[in-house]
């Protein structure tokens, strides 16, 4: 894939635009004039695309997962299974179905993954179809996520995560012969097929998970901007952040004290605005 990339890239050099441009349309390349990376000698763009278990998973192939269920099924029979859940330790129960939701964030769709399978275990599928071939495709689904996020891997693992893209793979179309689905050239399904090599070289997908920072900024955008009127709102959320890791590190001076001194006081380092050290 590298090799024609730059292969297309290169068609600028000797044709013209219109056939440069032409090119990279086939190819899903955007028409870029010399590429900073095609001559650099140690290095491989293309290793630089991480896997992302929550873009690519979560907010990816299981969220066409469940849209294709919703309209195999039907929104009012998932809905209903959806209502029909027990409560159970560690499980969301969506009391109004997952039909009708919307902007859907990545904590719920890996609490809808806990219950998916629940949900369609028992329904028949359209014109009385054996059933057995898409539970089969859910679970593998459903196994290469849970094992793409093993925070420990051996030879075996990642052979199973392997096995179970691949039996997806042999499976997937059934979604195109029930209609949900017309082709597969989804960006995000053929990430998937890069998670072994990337386990082998840059070890498990923690160290390079996206749900980390996307919590900070929830935490440090999302948060302070909702408390402030919305009107020159940088200097609102600044001084909210600084008043929280104040109070932050009150409670923790508060509790220290109450344990009588067992360990070492936290730290008293005064809080003030970011500034630019001296030149």
């Amino acid at each position: 894939m590298q090799l024609n990339t730059i292969a297309t890239y290169c068609l600028e050099d000797n044709n013209g635009v219109h056939v440069f441009h032409l090119a990279c349309r086939q190819a899903g390349l955007k028409p870029i004039s010399q590429p900073f990376w095609a001559t650099l000698p140690f290095a491989d763009i293309f290793v630089s695309i991480m896997p992302n278990i929550l873009h690519q998973l979560l907010q990816g192939m299981m969220k066409h997962l469940i849209k294709w269920l919703i309209k195999i099924y039907g929104p009012a029979a998932i809905n209903s299974h959806c209502k029909a859940m027990l409560p159970n330790h560690k499980t969301m129960l969506f009391m109004k179905g997952i039909a009708t939701l919307s902007r859907v964030s990545g904590q719920e769709h890996k609490r809808m993954c806990t219950i998916l399978l629940g949900l369609i275990i028992d329904l028949p599928l359209p014109c009385a179809l054996n059933s057995s071939r898409m539970i089969k495709v859910v679970c593998v689904l459903l196994d290469f996520l849970y094992l793409a996020q093993y925070t420990s891997h051996t030879n075996e693992t990642i052979h199973r995560l392997q096995d179970s893209l691949a039996t997806f793979h042999n499976n997937k179309a059934i979604f195109i012969n029930l209609g949900a689905q017309d082709h597969f050239n989804i960006p995000k399904l053929h990430s998937l097929s890069h998670y072994e090599s990337a386990i082998w070289q840059f070890r498990t997908t923690d160290n390079y998970n996206t749900e980390q920072s996307e919590c900070l900024h929830i935490d440090l955008a999302k948060d302070a901007y909702c408390v402030t009127n919305h009107k020159d709102e940088y200097s609102q959320m600044t001084i909210w952040l600084e008043r929280q890791e104040k109070i932050e590190r009150h409670v923790a001076f508060i509790n220290w004290r109450q344990q009588d001194h067992q360990h070492d006081p936290p730290s008293r380092t005064p809080i003030g605005p970011p500034c630019v050290p001296a030149q």
